[in-house]
Parts: C-alpha cells; sequence; structure tokens
C-alpha cells in the first residue's frame, strides 16, 4: 500500500518563503527608491538644459541675456531675487520667444506684486523651479563677483523652505567663475540644500 502524499506546506515552509519573500521585497524597494531619485535627477538636468536653451534664445532676439535683478520697488524681500527676475524676463508681455512651462512655476517665498506685471493674470512673484518644486539660481555673468550672495528661499521635502545664500560657482582647479560671459543655472538637488554634493548645474557632463 503507498503512503498517503502530503498536501501543502508546513508552518516552517511557509515561514521561510514568508521571509525570502520579505527580503526581495526590500530589495526591491531600494532599487526603486534609488532609481526614482536618478530619474527625477535626469528630469531636472533635462530641465536646466531646456532653460539654458531659451535663456540663449532670449539673448538672440532681445540682445542680451535676462537681467538677474529686479527692478527697483518691485519685490517686498530680497528673496529668490535671480529667479524672479528671470520670471519676469520671460513672461514680459514684450517678448514673443519661447516661455518655461508655467508647471515649472513656484512661489516659495509667497510675495506678490502691486500690480500684474506679466501676461499672466496672477500678482504672484513666481520663481522658476526645479523638479522638487525650489527655486533655480540664476546668475547673469556680469553680476558674477558681486559682494553679496543671493538669498533663496528653499529646503527639503515635507519641510518647510529656509533662507540659504547662494552665490556663483566657481572652477575648484583656477578658481574662475563657470561659464564666464555667459550665466549660471543652479538646482539645489532632492537634499533642498544649496552648496551640497547633490547640486545640479545646466553646465554638468
Amino acid at each position: 500500500m503507498r503512503p498517503a502524499r502530503r498536501s501543502g506546506f508546513t508552518l516552517l515552509e511557509l515561514m521561510v518563503v514568508l521571509v525570502i519573500i520579505s527580503m526581495l521585497a526590500a530589495a526591491f524597494l531600494v532599487v526603486g527608491a534609488d532609481v526614482f531619485s536618478a530619474s527625477l535627477e535626469t528630469k531636472c538636468h533635462a530641465r536646466l538644459q531646456q532653460l539654458a536653451v531659451m535663456i540663449e534664445a532670449f539673448r538672440t532676439a532681445e540682445g542680451g541675456y535676462p537681467d538677474d535683478r529686479l527692478p527697483i520697488g518691485l519685490a517686498t524681500n530680497s528673496q529668490n531675487a535671480g529667479s524672479e527676475a528671470l520670471y519676469i524676463a520671460f513672461f514680459s508681455p514684450k517678448y514673443l520667444g519661447e516661455l518655461p512651462n508655467q508647471d515649472w512655476l513656484v512661489n516659495t517665498d509667497g510675495d506678490q506684486t502691486t500690480r500684474t506685471q506679466t501676461r499672466l493674470g496672477s500678482r504672484d512673484l513666481w520663481e522658476i523651479g526645479d523638479v522638487w518644486g525650489n527655486p533655480i539660481a540664476y546668475f547673469e555673468s556680469l553680476h558674477y563677483a558681486d559682494t553679496l550672495p543671493l538669498i533663496f528661499v528653499a529646503g527639503p521635502e515635507e519641510q518647510d523652505p529656509e533662507e540659504q545664500t547662494v552665490a556663483a560657482r566657481r572652477d575648484e582647479r583656477t578658481v574662475g567663475y563657470e561659464e564666464p560671459g555667459k550665466f549660471q543655472l543652479i538646482s539645489a538637488g532632492e537634499d533642498g540644500l544649496f552648496g551640497t554634493a547633490d547640486d545640479l548645474t545646466h553646465y554638468d557632463e
């Protein structure tokens, strides 16, 4: 007489299977998070390069790069001035070139103008932001050497943004300014902090 066949799993076998599934899930989450982070970094770099092309087109149309300083009396504070000035230049009713996507606009310091300054109906003094919702720092080469660094309001996601000082970047080897005679675009990167290793620029390789 044949012995009866065993059906199903023992408790020990089920526990082993659950442990293996848990380990695979944890590994997937780690890899998935890394891939997602790399994807956002790639997307941000692409945005910076798109913006750089638009700035070059602005120069061709207008005879010079957009100013990184706001007109006197326009802002209620000195925060995010470079990014706000870039927004004002692009969205001026007089400028007919390609514009940044409106989905890129953020207002991390919450300021407004007394009257509408752009072709948009809002009085918000917008900044052009990166994929993490922080303002992109913009420096025009004529003002690289200004003694006071600009103040930007930025920070990690799910945290209140904070004031940070940002200056035009220098080459570590020559100590000369990056992109001489042109402009610099700087994203604070995923951590929302300027001056850290994950910062991105449009001239990154």
